[in-house]
């Protein structure tokens, strides 16, 4: 084993290490390296979508690390970068906790300490550390809803899915002379939003997405226009099997996908370019 990838897998042992920086979840296997900070599979998703120039995240297994990146993880540490990103955190933000937290929670949360700043020490404020908790699960309910939750829960991830939504062609008028559109994306139980293009009929996104993936679900996109007074329109849909991604190292899926018509599936609405590659995880 090199010399910094021991150092690496030792610096993961030593306390408060052994957690996700950001939810707690056991034995992270990524980092932000510029963060300094170690954490799991779907807050390394959430941090990958900030950009790099806020978290460069690598895998502590699969990714090859500079010494400097390791220099950098020793001198930080998840301890010491939450003592100062985290030292006041407001009783009414709601903090992730482990795998069972959900991904709008995450991402929340996790723009506001690294992006924001939100919880940095300010002149007189008082220390308050986040109150990491476990939800209260519901004891009520059918036992086939208790079977369905359990279901998801034992849901394993085998990697990230990233998806760049390039733009859209030839979209469907749903206003007076054109539409607002936005796309909504689905993955699993992980939904993401697009911003809204306004009075475009072929909007351009460039907006990157990532997905935590078992391997088997497929990429579910819902186009919409959005409207003030009255529900947001239907602008389409499509489906798309992620599957061939698992086909050898460097696959990526980078094409234009028809957008369908939901009532009548042989009719087009438009087309949308997507952009999507795969990053496996291995576990220990």
């Amino acid at each position: 084993m090199d010399p910094p990838r021991e150092r690496l897998l030792q610096l993961l042992k030593q306390e408060g290490n052994t957690q996700c920086a950001d939810c707690f979840e056991p034995n992270p296997l990524w980092a932000s390296v510029n963060r300094g900070v170690f954490i799991c599979t779907q807050c390394a998703g959430v941090h990958r979508s900030l950009g790099v120039k806020h978290s460069f995240v690598l895998s502590c297994t699969l990714d090859e690390w500079k010494q400097e990146q390791v220099d950098n993880m020793a001198l930080m540490g998840n301890a010491s970068v939450n003592e100062r990103l985290e030292y006041c955190v407001p009783k009414s933000i709601e903090v992730p906790y482990r795998s069972d937290t959900d991904r709008d929670t995450r991402a929340t949360y996790i723009r506001a300490k690294y992006v924001d700043n939100m919880f940095c020490a300010s002149p007189g404020g008082q220390r308050r550390p986040p109150e990491r908790v476990a939800r209260k699960k519901d004891t009520g309910g059918s036992e086939s809803n208790r079977l369905s939750n359990l279901q998801v829960a034992m849901v394993e991830f085998i990697g990230i899915v990233d998806v760049t939504l390039v733009e859209c062609r030839q979209l469907v008028v749903k206003d007076l002379v054109s539409s607002d559109p936005y796309c909504v994306m689905t993955l699993g139980m992980q939904t993401r939003k697009s911003t809204v293009k306004y009075s475009n009929l072929n909007p351009v996104y460039n907006e990157r997405f990532s997905f935590s993936w078992d391997g088997i679900g497929a990429l579910v996109i819902d186009l919409f226009d959005e409207d003030d007074l009255s529900k947001d329109d239907d602008l389409g849909t499509l489906t798309v099997d992620l599957t061939p991604l698992l086909m050898g190292e460097g696959v990526e899926l980078k094409q234009w996908y028809p957008i369908l018509n939901r009532q009548h599936p042989d009719k087009n609405q438009g087309e949308i370019f997507l952009h999507i590659t795969y990053i496996p995880i291995q576990n220990s």
